[in-house]
């Protein structure tokens, strides 16, 4: 598995990756299917984006992440931050792995802290943040969202820090 940043011509695969989340329900606030060009400007190229990273195998991208300043409402050391996974590869460190990443990222770029915005409803997101170092910002909540926000410099350590760690589906050898 690389995890790498996502570029224009992956627009395409991350928009099905993106498009078939949307489908299950419940996983995401986005709620219309997005084109490639339609997902680059919203995660990429768009002067909102900071960050895109994703991770990839021989069989195709298995999840993104995203970091941006897409709301008017972020102070400017905070940005937001949205993680998608394919069915198959939950559960198995790949978003911890891109969030160590993202980190790293956001502390280079002068974010000091990490906002995400869940669906009350999507208690998988809700416990996978939590894993990795968000806390409740209750001044934040909402009757149908839960804000969570981490600082960017808190070392997470990975659980997976080598290819060799990554299950073997997961691994390029």
């Amino acid at each position: 598995m690389h995890i790498r940043q996502a570029e224009i011509d992956d627009a395409e695969e991350l928009a099905r990756l993106l498009n078939s989340i949307i489908a299950e329900g419940g996983k995401t606030a986005i709620d219309t299917p997005l084109s490639g060009p339609e997902f680059a400007e919203w995660f990429i190229t768009g002067s909102h984006c900071i960050s895109c990273l994703l991770a990839d195998t021989d069989e195709g991208i298995l999840g993104f992440q995203a970091l941006e300043r897409f709301h008017a409402d972020l102070p400017n050391d905070m940005a937001d931050i949205a993680t998608f996974v394919t069915v198959s590869a939950r559960g198995l460190g790949l978003g911890r792995s891109l969030s160590h990443a993202t980190a790293a990222i956001a502390e280079g770029t002068g974010v000091q802290r990490i906002r995400a915005v869940i669906q009350r409803s999507n208690e998988d997101a809700i416990r996978y943040y939590r894993s990795v170092g968000f806390h409740d910002d209750t001044a934040n909540r909402t009757s149908s969202s839960v804000a969570l926000i981490r600082p960017t410099g808190l070392g997470v350590t990975l659980r997976m820090s080598s290819p060799s760690d990554f299950p073997s589906r997961l691994r390029d050898d």
